[in-house]
């Protein structure tokens, strides 16, 4: 044997020594439960899988709509939603997002739309999702001395494609049909940890930027992937 296949042969075992050594630290700190083991070989941070249909590869356009109260009280909460939702939409690259001002124009020239496939048809899209903001508020009724945001959210996503035959083909020459894909509820508290006084100097109009933003990442979860640590709130405000 060579000096330098024996000096290539002794990095390799030294290499397995320092590997072997980690490994048994590893299993020392998790039991016998292999399990926690393998949580420290993966190659990436665990993500949490999202329920709703993979838009991956597909045309999406997004309505919003808030309860005639939450847009009395917070003017501009329509457009704010929906433009912070389709930035956590296009976190996934294959996804293509009608911009919200486009869809505003749209909501401007159809002011009296009641079926949201209509948006899909008008923009050629694979999708449509509809978020109605039932709830949305930033203190809870009598009590004006905290901060503590809460919203509920109706998620509805259509799916806009060809009817097929008998063999589950498309067939092209015939209208696109629109199809309930998923159908589910958002509910948020923030922050979870608990509310936030008035005179911590936090003002109102940041703390409601702050809930939007909190509210558009939790729905959009429900159509992208998104690691565990993404659950822990940022309780950071911009106070601009």
């Amino acid at each position: 044997m060579t000096p330098r296949t024996m000096t290539t042969t002794m990095t390799r075992m030294r290499r397995a020594a320092v590997l072997t050594t980690a490994l048994v630290g590893i299993v020392a700190l998790t039991g016998c439960d292999p399990r926690p083991l393998f949580y420290f070989l993966q190659p990436f941070e665990p993500t949490i899988p999202a329920p709703g249909p993979s838009l991956k590869g597909k045309k999406v356009v997004v309505l919003t709509h808030v309860t005639s109260n939450a847009q009395a009280q917070f003017p501009g909460i329509e457009r704010d939603l929906n433009r912070q939702f389709v930035n956590g939409l296009k976190k996934t690259k294959k996804i293509t997002v009608v911009t919200p001002e486009k869809v505003a124009t749209w909501v401007e020239g159809h002011p009296n739309w009641t079926d949201p496939s209509d948006a899909a048809r008008d923009f050629e899209a694979d999708y449509v999702i509809f978020l109605e903001v039932e709830d949305f508020r930033i203190q809870e009724p009598g009590d004006l001395n905290v901060l503590q945001g809460s919203a509920k959210v109706h998620i509805q996503a259509f799916e806009l494609a060809y009817p097929t035959n008998s063999k589950g083909k498309p067939i092209t020459d015939q209208e696109k049909e629109s199809h309930s894909k998923y159908d589910d509820y958002q509910e948020t508290t923030f922050p979870v940890r608990g509310p936030v006084p008035m005179d911590s100097g936090i003002g109102q109009a940041a703390f409601k930027n702050k809930l939007i933003q909190v509210v558009a990442n939790e729905c959009s979860w429900h159509f992208v992937e998104h690691a565990q640590a993404d659950v822990v709130q940022d309780v950071r405000f911009n106070q601009r």
